[in-house]
């Protein structure tokens, strides 16, 4: 990304741009950028633990090699994960990369390419005598990111294998060290000159009072400091990566938008099913007070069966006591009334005849009464045979109901 320094009217490239990062720290003639910059952080250790002198770079920069991507593979301008190695005259080796956006498995990647190059000179010696270890050297990575990784406000951190159990570190402090510059948080609490590396990086620039291996990183970072060719692939790569980012934004609101879809098919879901549940609790309610209706109508039925029975029984009861009581006072009459006993008797078969008229009467209405309760159950969609069992009805009845 260029950066346009508007008091002075200077172009920048900044070194967070790929092809500028390989430029300034991968370049054997500006070798004493990375070391001023691996110094400041070893002067930061809080172990001290951490010794620069004499770097050689591994993988010098080469802009050919990187231009030929462009013709042939340009989706490789992006894909670098390790952006340069160089190493000490002790034969510790430095793995310096620049990741512009934040990875899911960051960590995980950097202690594999820590362990990729630790195991590189694993039995590389050609003294038989020596250990097939002896020539392990330490490895450390020093992983400078713009976007944040850790959910802290720590800006510079050092992670080492640490035993907790005695609360000590390794005898060689560097071995799998992992350094993690986090460009875009509070550099307040960092010492001076790392306050204006973490602020070169994000703009370009550095004031007068920078330290002089800054200043020239800050002067090769111009524009004019490039040339046509360099300037052409650095804005080549910022392209890439702006349309990578649009990309990986484009595929986070589809899965946003994914996500929210399957939330709320699943809430649909899960209303259907309450709204389910609730239509069968209803179902179940009515079909229980339809029950508990036709048990109250039955009773009822039964109850005024009963209660007519026993009315006209009583009826009768005194009617046969006044006939008895008539009977025996009239007793001593009965031989000179026989006609008058044979007309008694003609309207008790009256008074029975229009008893039993009036049990059939209710027979029927009560028969009717269920007739009605069966269909009111029919009308509920209460099938035919559970109809019948309630209201006491052959299912010949209730069919001819539902004709």
């Amino acid at each position: 990304m260029m950066y346009n320094d508007s008091k002075e009217q200077r172009k920048v490239i900044l070194p967070t741009n790929d092809l500028n990062f390989k430029r300034l720290f991968a370049s054997p003639e500006l070798i004493h950028i990375s070391e001023g910059f691996l110094q400041d952080l070893a002067a930061y250790d809080p172990l001290g633990g951490l010794r620069i002198s004499a770097l050689s770079i591994e993988t010098p920069y080469n802009f050919q090699e990187v231009n030929q991507l462009r013709s042939h593979h340009e989706h490789l301008l992006l894909n670098t994960e390790v952006d340069y190695a160089c190493r000490d005259e002790n034969g510790s080796r430095f793995l310096l990369e620049m990741q512009k956006r934040d990875q899911t498995y960051l960590e995980e990647r950097v202690a594999y390419n820590i362990g990729q190059k630790f195991a590189q000179h694993y039995a590389r010696t050609t003294d038989k005598t020596q250990s097939k270890y002896a020539n392990l050297k330490p490895v450390i990575g020093v992983i400078i990111l713009e976007d944040n990784h850790f959910k802290d406000e720590i800006a510079i951190r050092f992670l080492r294998p640490y035993d907790f159990r005695h609360q000590v570190y390794k005898n060689n402090l560097n071995l799998g060290l992992e350094i993690y510059v986090e460009i875009n948080k509070d550099t307040s609490k960092l010492p001076k000159n790392l306050q204006l590396w973490l602020a070169y990086f994000k703009t370009g620039r550095v004031p007068e009072e920078a330290p002089s291996y800054l200043q020239e990183a800050a002067t090769m970072s111009e524009i004019t400091a490039f040339t046509k060719e360099e300037r052409e692939l650095a804005d080549l790569i910022d392209r890439l990566e702006q349309k990578r980012l649009a990309e990986e934004e484009a595929r986070r609101l589809k899965h946003l938008a994914e996500e929210e879809a399957r939330r709320l098919r699943h809430l649909a879901e899960e209303e259907a099913r309450r709204l389910k549940h609730l239509a069968e609790e209803e179902a179940r309610r009515l079909r229980h007070l339809a029950e508990e209706e036709d048990r109250r109508l039955k009773h009822e039925a039964v109850r005024i069966e009963l209660e007519t029975a026993r009315t006209e029984a009583e009826v009768a009861r005194t009617e046969a006591e006044v006939a008895r009581t008539e009977a025996e006072t009239t007793m001593t009459k009965a031989k000179t009334t026989m006609t008058e006993a044979k007309a008694l008797m003609a309207e008790a078969e009256v008074v029975t005849a229009e008893a039993v008229k009036s049990i059939e009467q209710e027979r029927r209405r009560a028969e009717a009464e269920k007739l009605e309760i069966a269909k009111s159950l029919l009308q509920t969609n209460m099938p035919a045979g559970e109809v019948a069992k309630h209201a006491k009805l052959s299912i010949e009845q209730i069919k001819a109901l539902i004709v």
